[in-house]
């Protein structure tokens, strides 16, 4: 009882130093707009606009009003203290509450106004639309009823992926050590990869982009390798069927990072699904990653008619979070794969994951402890998730990966 005691005393300070940060953190803020206000500098409101996504009725668009948003990175110039400046000013974000966005997409139309920390959401109803939307469209975005900006000056795009007909299934990805290396298990490799390198420089995992580009075309239909040159691995003559959400604990500050990454290391590109930094309860500082188990959530329910397939990693909570997933969700989830970060050793993040396999296994929902994108690929393929001749260009797209990270670039 003393130990229950002593617990709930330390958790109740806790929320007690957090509100108290939360309040101090907007305190803040106000008083610094106050201020560039009063002396001129509050600076021009614009559009940092993320990936949206439709639903069978909905379309979703969300995104952050700043005075400083990431500026387009220059990669012939990438020297360390480039990408160090280029990573404090992702943090030293100067957002903008209050303003109003217009969005539109066909005939669709909608308005949301940005919140506290600038951030946006705003949903459309899809058959307002009055078309049907290919895989990949684009919606329009502007501020409006500003006085520092017109619509016309603020216009930009936001990316929205749709669902269609003949999708199998939705991917949804961890990012952290699942398609990137963060080395999120260790504190200072993590510092080091997240201020003194940029998209240009940081590895992908080897065959990753391979994997879930066969896995984004499944059931195959024209698909040939290209490996060279390698920023584009494979010609198609159709379209994408099955969509891939990102979601990592890493806050929005670095959105543009990660979406410029996908670019580069022609990843499948996807809606990325990131949380707030702040002292608020729900979000970045708190300890833990559930909110990325609330996102698949949030996913599974919004498409309710597909299955869904889990990728994640071992140095985190993914496991723990894909099981748990597995007992609400049961036979809707194909297969969960967890990269083990550590192959060449049996660690702790080997045991836990292992109790966590017997656990799906019981459930009926198989999690399977993968190497490398050959070995996953070759399980999407025993469950009929790929088809056998999708095999060669998974191993292709490792063994270049491979060796390539064999002489990475320097920052």
């Amino acid at each position: 009882m003393k130990k229950a005691g002593s617990t709930t005393w330390r958790n109740e300070l806790l929320k007690i130093a957090t509100r108290s940060a939360a309040s101090a953190d907007d305190f803040a803020d106000v008083r610094i707009r106050r201020l560039r206000k009063r002396i001129g500098r509050s600076g021009i409101p614009k559009i940092q606009a993320y990936t949206g996504y439709a639903t069978a009725d909905t379309i979703h668009l969300h995104g952050r009003v700043l005075t400083n948003p990431p500026l387009d990175p220059n990669f012939n110039d990438d020297r360390w203290w480039h990408n160090l400046a280029n990573t404090v000013q992702r943090f030293a974000s100067d957002e903008i509450p209050g303003v109003t966005v217009q969005a539109s997409l066909g005939s669709a139309s909608g308005r949301a106004v940005s919140d506290h920390e600038g951030y946006f959401h705003l949903t459309m109803q899809r058959i307002d639309c009055g078309c049907e939307l290919p895989f990949w469209s684009d919606a329009a975005l502007a501020i409006v009823d500003h006085p520092k900006t017109s619509a016309i000056e603020s216009a930009t795009t936001s990316k929205v992926m749709a669902v269609p007909d003949n999708a199998k299934f939705v991917l949804i990805s961890d990012v952290d050590d699942t398609i990137l290396r963060t080395g999120a298990t260790s504190i200072g490799t993590m510092a080091k990869l997240t201020f003194f390198s940029n998209a240009r420089t940081r590895a992908p995992l080897p065959g990753i982009a391979g994997w879930y580009e066969a896995m984004q075309r499944s059931p195959p239909q024209t698909m040939r390798a290209a490996l060279d040159p390698p920023s584009s691995q494979f010609a198609v003559d159709n379209d994408p069927n099955n969509p891939i959400f990102y979601v990592s604990s890493s806050p929005w500050n670095l959105y543009d990072l990660l979406d410029d990454f996908i670019e580069i290391n022609a990843i499948p590109d996807g809606p990325i699904l990131l949380r707030d930094l702040g002292f608020d309860a729900n979000k970045f500082l708190k300890s833990g990653h559930d909110h990325k188990l609330e996102k698949a959530r949030r996913l599974m329910n919004a498409y309710p008619d597909l299955p869904f397939v889990l990728s994640g990693d071992s140095g985190q909570e993914d496991a723990r979070l894909y099981a748990t997933a597995a007992e609400e969700f049961g036979s809707r989830i194909k297969a969960i794969f967890i990269r083990d970060i550590d192959p060449m050793g049996d660690s702790e993040h080997d045991q836990k994951v292992d109790r966590h396999i017997r656990k799906c296994k019981n459930i009926g929902v198989p999690m399977f402890a993968i190497k490398d994108s050959v070995e996953a690929a070759r399980h999407c393929v025993d469950l009929g998730l790929l088809d056998p001749d999708q095999l060669p260009i998974v191993e292709a797209a490792t063994r270049r990966d491979e060796q390539r990270s064999a002489s990475p670039l320097k920052p």
